[in-house]
């Protein structure tokens, strides 16, 4: 953590775009386990109730399942892939 902060304090468009490619990687990673559900090999996902706290801090409609919440996360993953790597593009925070 010391290390990344002596990092963003330097570049900080170089943490951003890090950070957008660790973002990449999760949007990956539950688009996999979309196709995962989708495919039988997490079945139980498509019926099974999402958790309510989940449900709560996602303001998820009532009777949501673990498909339903896997959606909101990539999207929200997706998201702050996108506003990373735009921050790394522009050079925010650099002197430049």
């Amino acid at each position: 953590m010391t290390a990344f902060v002596a990092a963003y304090c330097i570049y900080p468009p170089l943490c951003h775009r890090f950070v957008g490619y660790l973002e990449e990687e999760a949007v990956h990673t539950y688009s996999d386990i979309i196709k995962s559900i989708d495919n039988g090999r997490l079945e139980d996902w498509k019926t099974e109730l999402a958790p309510q706290i989940a449900v709560d801090y996602w303001h998820l409609r009532p009777g949501a399942t673990m498909r339903d919440l896997i959606l909101v996360v990539r999207a929200d993953e997706s998201s702050h892939r996108d506003v990373n790597h735009t921050f790394a593009d522009l050079g925010v925070g650099s002197a430049t």
